[in-house]
């Protein structure tokens, strides 16, 4: 077979022109409100993640890159290359389910794109102005979205492979060459944006078969970090004349859509930001089971209905659920990504508990009573109609007195169409409280909102808070 590419202009160079066209925009007053929010929302949930063990053992692992670069590895005194620093606040920032998403790719950009940008800006050289590090971190965003949904969308994770790894590595890649260009006062070259996301091809990772095991999960946690540490190799690799790399990425014959997703789809940039089209989670668990919760809110009269009165559940939905999410509960991993064990947690403990996904609360016999009442079924209507811009589902309940109830939510609190306000992303910190970072979320946003505060005074206050939670965990273990 033939598999010689055509050389001419390809959708792989279009995607690459815009984003260097969004990198080179500085940032509209809306632009900025979203990408602070998203900032807090990232570092809350870094802080999440550094009281995971998985966490604690790999940021432990750097000592030895300990002194090879400038970049902070979160919640140590050493300084290590970017892509190592990377690898940590990445990991951290995906290790506790919190972290944001775009729907329509299934993806945590904020994890991957966060942790380069942080870690790129601390490097030596003239230092990188708020503009700067917004304009980066908005051409990183876009990338996740537009290659990843050119590429297929959702078809990425039912084929089996994890966006925001995947995908990840493409967007990082981004904003690292676009802070290196801007902060050398350069304009950010089109070819080289498409020679590092030809390095990205090279460097996929991220299977979805931790979704498929009951244990051995916690390597999920690590797939945003391995996309934050290859896409800074792959900016790194792009200005190496001799390494050279494919330059249809996306649309070549054994590019991303084909090894990936499927036949490349038709590419709009004319529907805004992709950074004002990220949800937030205000629950520690997947994304897909946010407006399964709020059916269950209301099916519950806001989770009052005693667990003992309810005889049977039955949640409605997409098939992925049935693909990926009805695993047995036997890790903090599984247990978080499970459909019935969030149903039963939830409807025991309500929603914000987020420890009822530590290993300690997965044998809850309250929660493992209501577990076997909890039944899925695919709604191939509900699917077909919403699903996956809007991870919508169904929820009904039959009471013990024989009473049914029934409700639909599409758009859960915290996506674009029900946004989380400043003081609810920093409700999210509370329970950081016990772990020795006791009012982090008020301290973090009045740095980010700071009009004289740059990158370097942001990165200051989270690794500080950082290094608060894990001088407290090493006080308590």
């Amino acid at each position: 077979m033939d598999v010689a590419e055509p050389r001419h202009a390809s959708t792989t160079a279009e995607i690459a022109r815009h984003v260097v066209a969004v990198a080179e925009t500085p940032p509209q007053p809306r632009d900025a409100e979203a990408l602070r929010r998203l900032l807090l929302d990232n570092f809350i949930v870094s802080l999440w993640g550094t009281t995971r063990p998985v966490v604690t053992e790999l940021a432990d692992w750097t000592a030895r890159f300990a002194g090879t670069g400038d970049s902070h590895v979160l919640g140590r005194e050493w300084t290590t290359d970017p892509s190592i620093a990377a690898l940590v606040h990445g990991t951290a920032a995906h290790a506790f389910e919190l972290d944001d998403t775009h729907n329509a790719t299934a993806s945590h950009p904020g994890s991957v794109i966060m942790a380069v940008a942080l870690a790129v800006a601390a490097e030596s050289g003239a230092p990188v102005s708020r503009e700067q590090f917004f304009q980066a971190i908005t051409a990183g965003y876009e990338t996740m979205a537009l290659l990843g949904e050119a590429a297929g969308g959702m078809r990425v994770v039912h084929r089996g492979f994890h966006p925001t790894s995947l995908l990840g590595t493409y967007g990082g890649a981004t904003t690292a060459l676009v802070l290196r260009a801007l902060r050398a006062g350069e304009r950010v070259d089109p070819v080289v944006v498409e020679t590092a996301w030809g390095h990205a091809l090279s460097q996929p990772s991220g299977s979805m078969q931790f979704s498929a095991e009951p244990e051995g999960g916690e390597v999920k946690r690590v797939h945003a970090g391995l996309g934050a540490h290859n896409a800074i190799r792959a900016a790194d690799f792009a200005a190496l004349p001799a390494v050279t790399a494919p330059r249809l990425a996306l649309e070549g014959v054994y590019g991303l859509a084909a090894c990936f997703g499927g036949e490349p789809t038709a590419v709009r940039t004319d529907r805004g930001l992709a950074i004002h089209q990220i949800s937030l989670k205000p629950y520690s668990c997947c994304r897909l089971f946010h407006s399964t919760i709020e059916a269950l809110r209301v099916v519950t009269d806001a989770f009052t209905v005693p667990a003992d009165e309810i005889r049977d559940v039955l949640v409605t939905g997409p098939r992925l659920i049935a693909e990926q999410h009805l695993t047995r509960a036997d890790s903090s991993m599984t247990a978080q990504y499970s459909c019935p064990f969030v149903v039963a947690a939830t409807i025991v403990h309500g929603p914000e508990r987020y420890d009822a996904y530590t290993e300690e609360n997965l044998r809850d016999p309250a929660v493992l009573d209501v577990v076997e009442r909890v039944r899925f079924e695919v709604d191939e209507v509900m699917e077909a109609e919403f699903y996956p811009q809007h991870f919508a589902t169904a929820v009904r309940v039959e009471l013990s007195d024989g009473s049914i109830r029934t409700t639909q939510v599409v758009d859960s609190v915290g996506t674009s169409e029900h946004p989380m306000s400043v003081e609810q992303i920093i409700g999210k910190a509370a329970g950081l409280a016990g772990a020795g970072a006791d009012g982090c979320g008020a301290r973090l946003a009045d740095v980010i909102w700071r009009e004289d505060s740059d990158p370097l005074a942001m990165a200051t206050a989270l690794w500080a808070e950082a290094r608060k939670v894990v001088a407290a965990r090493g006080a308590t273990s």
